[in-house]
Parts: C-alpha cells; sequence; structure tokens
C-alpha cells in the first residue's frame, strides 16, 4: 500500500513505534501499519466504522472521539496520521486548533502526516461533472473560492450532499506550522517527493516534526 510505505519512510517503525491514525474509518491504514510492527491506536467518531474495526482485528486499538474535540495525552504518540483529507473541513480557527491538539499529542521530534487535497489541482479543476453508480448519474460540481474547496454531489435519488475543505499550499501549511511549534519537513504530490511542483495531481501530503 502506496500510503502505508510513504508513513513508515517518514516515521520508521524504530524512532516512531506508537503512532495514532486520526479519522481512521474502519481501520484500514491502522492494521496495515500495525502488521508492521507499529503500535496503532485509531480515533473515530463513526461507532458503526469502529465497530467494524473492532471486529476485523489486526491489532490496533480503537478510541471512539470526534476530530473537533480529541485531545491527545501529552506526548502519547511519536507519530500522528490524519489521512484521506479528513483534515481541514472546519473553519481556519477550528482548523487551527484540530493541528494544535495533534501537536500537543506528538513527543518532541514526533511526527504528524497529512494527506490533503492539492489546492493547484482543484483551482484548475472547478465545474461539473457526472460520473455513475450502479443506482445511476451522480452530478458533482466543485469550486474554489479563497483557500476553501467547495464540492456538491446531486444523487440520483433526489438527494443532495455538500463537503467543504480549507485548501493549504505549502506557503500556507508552513505558517501555520510554525505557530504551533511544528516544522515543515516534506511536502509531497500523490505520496511521491520527487517532484513538488506538480499541479495535476489531487493529493498533497504535509510532514511536520514537533519541535524539540
Amino acid at each position: 500500500m502506496i500510503e502505508v510505505d510513504f508513513i513508515s519512510s517518514f516515521a520508521p517503525l524504530t524512532q516512531f513505534p506508537k503512532l495514532a491514525d486520526v479519522c481512521c474509518g474502519m481501520g484500514r491504514h491502522a492494521r496495515a501499519l500495525s502488521k508492521r510492527g507499529y503500535t496503532v491506536t485509531g480515533v473515530e467518531r463513526d461507532l458503526a466504522a469502529v465497530a467494524k474495526a473492532r471486529e476485523l482485528g489486526g491489532g490496533p486499538c480503537y478510541i471512539e472521539a470526534d476530530l473537533r474535540d480529541y485531545q491527545p495525552e501529552i506526548a502519547a504518540y511519536d507519530a500522528v496520521i490524519v489521512m484521506g483529507q479528513s483534515f481541514g473541513h472546519f473553519d481556519a480557527a477550528a482548523n487551527r486548533a484540530v493541528l494544535g491538539r495533534l501537536a500537543t499529542g506528538l513527543r518532541p521530534s514526533g511526527r504528524l502526516i497529512l494527506d490533503l487535497w492539492h489546492p493547484e489541482f482543484f483551482a484548475s479543476h472547478q465545474g461539473e461533472r457526472d460520473f455513475e453508480l450502479a443506482d445511476g448519474i451522480v452530478r458533482e460540481t466543485k469550486r474554489v473560492r479563497g483557500d476553501r474547496l467547495f464540492v456538491h454531489l446531486a444523487y440520483p435519488t433526489g438527494e443532495q450532499e455538500d463537503f467543504e475543505w480549507q485548501l493549504f499550499s505549502r506557503t500556507d501549511m508552513k505558517a501555520l506550522a510554525s505557530s504551533l511549534g511544528l516544522t515543515l519537513v516534506a511536502c509531497c504530490m500523490d505520496f511521491d517527493c520527487s517532484d513538488e511542483v506538480r499541479a495535476a495531481t489531487p493529493r498533497i501530503q504535509f510532514v511536520l516534526e514537533r519541535n524539540v
């Protein structure tokens, strides 16, 4: 799994054995990391997802908690990961507060890995598109306003959903991290750090390190 290889490369087991997977869903990454030898705590607010993760087993332990409220113990983890664009859903102040709480859960020189949406990609991929599901066509509308991405989904059943994220460039994240006692140590596109300027890929990863 490319995501787990990426995590392991920036948080190698020998130096970062205790890890939290925040917004872990049903524990896909948590189980894979546990199999590699990490001691993993999964954090998830969806009770059904937590129940399924526990049923699947595989090594991690799980905590039921909302990202907006979760406060890890001080220096509890060597590394914290937030995958699948699960960070950034709130306003700027709330996002900053969330990141600050996660940072306090890291021991000195611990690392925080974020998998987010890439602002340059979505700035050039706005508008409508249709994609087909088993029960019909879903219309997706994407727009970027300032540093925020808005996604509207209209389903064939007539149901609709709206999603929103704060987008972070390398410069934005570096400044935010610095204000919270973190240092940006890597910025990558689609889990590939060989080229930092590709706008054609939708995912961007930041690796932050807690200052000593």
